[in-house]
């Protein structure tokens, strides 16, 4: 019996771009449309890694173009690039599908950055895609909901620090001059010291 190229199975195979070793298992009985625990497909994972000779190949040996994870992303939800998504349209993917958070390919693809997709799909679905300007309007919306959020659940908790107040000011201030805050990590750091502000000073004054 010939040994395995590798122990990789099909899932990874096909990302890692080994065509010898995804033929391998395919011709030894393995179903090209086979799933991991998430629903998780060959396909999946060599268009999202822009596998383009194995995803050629899995499409001739039957793999399903609009399969599902269990989240009902299709292949195409995963597609980075025009050449990939178009390849997949080729072969009958469908553009129109709309996942389980309610989004198609195209807002997907625009809400990944991958702009060229979004507009090749929109194209064809005939969405009205946000503009960027939107999308930054939408962002500094949410950030401020955050802080106002925040704020509100720590009104009747003891003041927070004197630093940290005036760094959720600073945030504040930048949010409404440049139209949100350079890095979201920060956002995400600042609450979360915030909130661990508040509970240690709350059980200083319970003691």
């Amino acid at each position: 019996m010939k040994a395995p190229t590798t122990q990789d199975n099909l899932w990874v195979s096909a990302g890692d771009g080994q065509l010898d070793r995804v033929k391998e298992l395919v011709e030894t009985g393995v179903d090209v449309n086979s799933q991991d625990q998430f629903g998780y497909t060959a396909m999946h994972a060599a268009v999202s890694y822009g596998q383009i000779d194995i995803v050629k190949y899995l499409l001739e040996k039957g793999a399903n173009v609009n399969i599902e994870d269990f989240e009902k992303d299709t292949p195409l939800y995963v597609a980075e690039t025009v050449e990939m998504a178009q390849l997949l349209l080729d072969h009958g993917a469908e553009p129109k599908r709309v996942n389980e958070e309610g989004l198609s390919p195209a807002a997907t693809a625009l809400e990944e950055g991958w702009e060229d997709v979004a507009k090749l799909l929109a194209d064809i679905t005939k969405e009205v895609l946000p503009t960027k300007e939107e999308e930054e309007e939408q962002e500094q919306n949410d950030q401020s909901e955050a802080l106002s959020h925040v704020q509100e659940e720590n009104e009747e908790e003891p003041e927070l620090s004197d630093e940290l107040s005036n760094q959720m000011q600073e945030i504040m201030k930048r949010i409404e001059e440049q139209g949100g805050v350079e890095n979201e990590e920060e956002l995400r750091d600042m609450v979360t010291k915030m909130v661990v502000d508040g509970m240690r000073r709350n059980l200083e004054q319970n003691q």
